[in-house]
């Protein structure tokens, strides 16, 4: 399920990484909220990452789990997520 009011509240450095992969192709499939942190925002996007990006206070790490997802940007200061699928 994917909810307009989660994707207003991302966090704003990890919303860079999004806009650019949207306008790269990828789109959004899932979006939610409650982990990793009650508050946090999580985001899913359908295909891999289509670039690399470096982002003050982001942290990228490479899950590479089917049973959860290829990769993710974490935003420390918010512990808002946007994770990739494996497409």
């Amino acid at each position: 399920m994917m909810t307009q009011a989660h994707i207003d509240h991302f966090s704003k450095a990890l919303k860079i990484i999004l806009d650019a992969e949207v306008r790269l192709g990828n789109e959004i499939v899932e979006t939610s909220t409650g982990w990793p942190t009650e508050d946090a925002v999580t985001i899913f996007l359908k295909l891999p990452f289509l670039d690399t990006y470096k982002i003050e206070n982001v942290d990228y790490r490479d899950v590479d789990d089917r049973h959860y997802w290829k990769a993710e940007y974490i935003d420390k200061s918010t512990n808002h997520l946007l994770a990739c699928r494996f497409g």
